[in-house]
């Protein structure tokens, strides 16, 4: 047995292995990397300086894009699988060697001109953009849900929208310091209308100045006028999830393709020894591989607010987790702890199973008339 000086915090195993706290989590939820120790009283996870180089193992493999399948695979098998599997990605390899030289040119530009106003790189804001803005509202009644929330601190940049069916949050690290926080709520429509130009940014400088959020950058400036009116407080609605009970993990293409095409079906997601999708346009179901852990549930959604939070997600996995059928849904990017979606179920049409029995078993049942 190891003593307590022999173990690091998930601190300093994050950074000795160069990945954030939260993927270590992710690891554990999902089996891949096991603390070596949880202190039975406080719950704090403690790692051995003997996992160091497996978790390096692994982040190197996600960073090539290789689904948790195939890590194992790797991770277990023979010399000749792992040569198959990254010959395979030899050129996702070379795509993330030219990002990580652009991020590195980006950060020695900020380094060099540093200033009282937040700089963040251009294509990480204009991604944040495109993974939150699709959760804004579109109802011309109500006009701060159009719009997508800007907060500003010292060392992160927020982005947040909401149409009171979905949640999407953002968080991005930032460049300077600000004497005190700052934000500010830009309609959707023109934050995706400058998006391109952002993206095409090494970076961008945010200056709060109501009734605008002014943009500077190399290639020139854009302001863009803020919406009054108080935002939801998103906050509370993060604090108050309750605990997670049922997880799982799956490959994000494979659920988007079985979620269909048609933005008119509701979607039954059961849960039980296998993820099955069954829409309601049709009687079939699709099954999707996946690591699950937690209880049999049963939970719907309409296809347009569960498809847009998936496909706005990033990476080869997805992770939702369900707490109950009536409660919101989070679904999180499973490498990337910044960026959570919450999706508000509709009421189920098809009750949970037993595991091991079949969902094609049990017929879906007819609806009631009030």
């Amino acid at each position: 047995m190891r003593g307590q000086g022999d173990r690091m915090t998930i601190g300093a195993f994050a950074r000795a292995t160069d990945v954030t706290t939260s993927a270590l989590r992710f690891y554990d939820d999902c089996g891949l990397v096991r603390p070596d120790a949880v202190d039975p009283v406080t719950g704090y996870r403690y790692y051995s300086p003997d996992q160091i180089d497996e978790v390096v193992l692994i982040r190197q493999l996600r960073q090539a894009g290789l689904p948790l399948e195939d890590v194992r695979r790797l991770l277990t098998g023979p010399v000749e699988i792992a040569e198959e599997l990254l010959t395979a990605h030899l050129r996702t390899l070379e795509r993330a060697v030219e990002v990580a030289r652009a991020n590195a040119t980006t950060a020695l530009t900020l380094i060099r001109d540093r200033t009282s106003d937040l700089s963040v790189p251009g294509h990480t804001l204009a991604e944040a953009i495109g993974q939150v803005a699709p959760a804004a509202g579109t109802d011309p009644a109500i006009r701060i849900l159009g719009g997508v929330l800007i907060e500003a601190t010292a060392g992160e940049l927020r982005l947040v929208a909401t149409d009171r069916y979905r949640l999407a949050a953002r968080s991005i690290s930032t460049r300077g310091r600000r004497r005190a926080p700052a934000a500010a709520v830009v309609a959707a429509t023109q934050l995706n209308r400058v998006r391109q130009w952002i993206g095409d940014q090494e970076s961008v400088r945010l200056r709060f100045a109501d009734p605008h959020l002014r943009l500077d950058a190399p290639g020139g400036e854009r302001l863009l006028p803020t919406i009054d009116g108080t935002f939801p407080s998103y906050r509370v609605v993060l604090d108050d999830l309750p605990e997670t009970l049922t997880r799982i993990v799956a490959p994000r293409e494979a659920l988007v393709t079985a979620l269909g095409g048609d933005p008119r079906a509701s979607l039954d997601l059961l849960v039980g020894d296998d993820l099955t999708v069954r829409p309601s346009v049709h009687d079939t179901t699709v099954t999707v591989p996946a690591d699950i852990t937690g209880p049999p549930v049963a939970v719907s959604f309409r296809f347009t607010t569960l498809h847009p939070a998936l496909s706005a997600s990033v990476g080869p996995d997805v992770m939702l987790q369900i707490s109950r059928p009536d409660k919101p849904v989070v679904v999180r990017s499973a490498d990337d702890g910044d960026f959570t979606t919450l999706v508000m179920p509709v009421r189920a049409t098809t009750p949970p199973a037993p595991r091991g029995e079949p969902w094609t078993s049990r017929p879906r049942p007819r609806p009631t008339r009030p």
